[in-house]
């Protein structure tokens, strides 16, 4: 294979199901699902069972490849706050400088402002990448140096949130009758319940997308229903800016 890699890091499994539905789904990628198709780079982030910890039942943190005919792009989701610690292991195992054309972080803001996510990114990377850049535009700064390097801050890069933030957008436009009863039936739930509960800021957009993807696909995970139904559409991405202004992030990063 002779594609260009680029590697995206994620801090967890529904946004790594996010990000590869929008390469897929708005920008022209296939999923990798034969080795024929794997790039050489990805053969040493291929998980290795049973790990090294000895833990039988620890997830295995194989990153969703995709692929165009001259580009494949890892993401890799690297256990939220071990994101960082995840990825220096796996950059030490491969020559990223000559080997990666692109790398990017997408994280939370969550109750940080965007700028804090993405200064915190670029101190514990910065000796892997000195150009990485910490201070982001509305749309996300890329670098212009090889490899491009970008931080993004969902759910807009610029306001504090999460990915559910962003998907419960979407929502509005792709099942505005289902988010209009989910979001009905969580405010049934007083603030003296969401406190035994032990809810956080923004599970009540996390519980909404979860009540959704509930009847989208009963019995399965956020993550299905992030890969398979129509949270990421053309549709979507037409009507929602904070969609559209990570895909203008992503085509720049990508070079695309």
């Amino acid at each position: 294979m002779n594609r260009k890699c680029a590697l995206i890091g994620v801090e967890g499994n529904h946004d790594q199901a996010f990000l590869s539905k929008v390469l897929r789904e708005l920008l022209g990628f296939s999923k990798c699902e034969d080795q024929k198709n794997l790039d050489t780079l990805w053969r040493k982030f291929i998980p290795v069972y049973p790990p090294k910890t000895g833990r039988l039942h620890l997830r295995l943190d194989m990153p969703s490849i995709l692929y165009t005919d001259t580009l494949s792009v890892a993401i890799y989701a690297g256990e939220g706050s071990r994101l960082v610690d995840n990825l220096k292991d796996k950059l030490a195992d491969i020559d990223y400088l000559n080997s990666l054309s692109a790398f990017a972080i997408v994280a939370d803001a969550d109750k940080q402002r965007p700028a804090e996510v993405a200064k915190k990114y670029y101190d514990a990377l910065k000796e892997y990448f000195t150009d990485f850049p910490f201070e982001i535009s509305e749309t996300g700064a890329v670098t212009e140096a090889m490899p491009r390097l970008g931080i993004y801050v969902l759910p807009n890069n610029s306001d504090q949130g999460v990915l559910d933030t962003l998907l419960c957008a979407c929502g509005e436009v792709a099942y505005p009758m289902y988010m209009e009863r989910a979001k009905s039936y969580i405010s049934q739930f007083s603030d003296e319940e969401v406190k035994q509960i032990g809810w956080k800021p923004f599970d009540k957009e996390k519980a909404t997308v979860a009540t959704i993807a509930s009847i989208l696909k009963p019995g399965k995970t956020n993550t299905v229903s992030i890969s398979d139904n129509a949270w990421i559409s053309a549709q979507t991405e037409q009507q929602i800016s904070s969609l559209q202004n990570l895909t203008i992030f992503l085509r720049k990063l990508l070079s695309i």
